[in-house]
């Protein structure tokens, strides 16, 4: 996917996906260590043995998909735009594009998410909001947004730290 016609800009977290990521690991790492000090402290420990697997059969695959589908870098060229991401790329070809427009800073209030993740390592998934429709969304933080519209209908919200090279390339 890399060439020389690419300008890459990461991701930048926000203080609300730091804050939200750093509480859902150590309330994690929390109720393991306490499950793991109630199954060493109890004569009959299945029930603490047991809520110990579930919870983390449930939250470490959480936490690898969250880790693996949230945005990580944008590279930005002259014939596509492609989210980057550990499990799956997202690439928007530029004959695709309909038009690309910089959202203004409250453009997400009142965006429902309909499926997909709402802080924990950033925001990605299906959303909805009344001024764009549904749309996909690809941030790690509520400024510098940018919507793109497909000619097949689609709209895609992206997020860019740096929005005058943006700009520049589009």
């Amino acid at each position: 996917m890399r060439n020389r016609g690419f300008y890459t800009v990461p991701f930048v977290w926000s203080r609300s996906v730091w804050v939200i990521t750093f509480s859902f690991f150590i309330l994690w790492v929390g109720l393991s260590a306490f499950m793991l000090y109630e199954i060493f402290n109890q004569a009959d420990n299945t029930e603490s043995l047991v809520g110990l697997i579930v919870f983390n059969i449930i939250m470490l695959p959480m936490m690898l998909a969250c880790e693996g589908l949230a945005p990580q870098r944008l590279e930005i060229g002259e014939s596509q735009i492609v989210v980057l991401r550990r499990y799956q790329s997202v690439v928007i070809n530029r004959e695709e594009i309909k038009s690309v427009e910089q959202l203004p800073a409250n453009a997400m209030s009142g965006a429902i998410r309909t499926c997909g993740v709402g802080g924990l390592f950033g925001y990605f998934g299906k959303f909805y909001s009344r001024n764009i429709g549904s749309f996909s969304l690809y941030a790690t933080g509520s400024e510098n947004l940018f919507l793109i519209r497909t000619w097949n209908g689609k709209n895609i919200v992206i997020a860019c730290a740096e929005p005058d090279k943006m700009k520049e390339y589009l």
